[in-house]
């Protein structure tokens, strides 16, 4: 679910009601409640998305970390 919370935020696809992304709080809060579970710490499960070893993924996690990875840089990037 950490992986699902992180690209929803890099995505920007959902907005508040000024348009404006969703902070990721907001997107962690929302899939606890739909899957009725608890991260306990979203944002300790978001750096655990970014800080694990390749050698640990399935090949669809180690995809979809790419897409993170490379959504961030491009971020940072055009932040500047």
């Amino acid at each position: 679910m950490g992986e699902f919370a992180t690209t929803f935020e890099l995505s920007n696809q959902f907005l508040d009601e000024n348009g404006k992304p969703v902070p990721f709080k907001y997107i962690a809060d929302s899939l606890e409640y739909a899957f009725n579970f608890t991260f306990g710490n979203a944002y300790k499960s978001k750096s655990r998305v970014f800080s694990r070893k390749p050698y640990n993924l399935t090949k669809a996690l180690d995809y979809l970390k790419k897409l993170l990875v490379r959504e961030s840089r491009s971020k940072k990037i055009t932040k500047r």
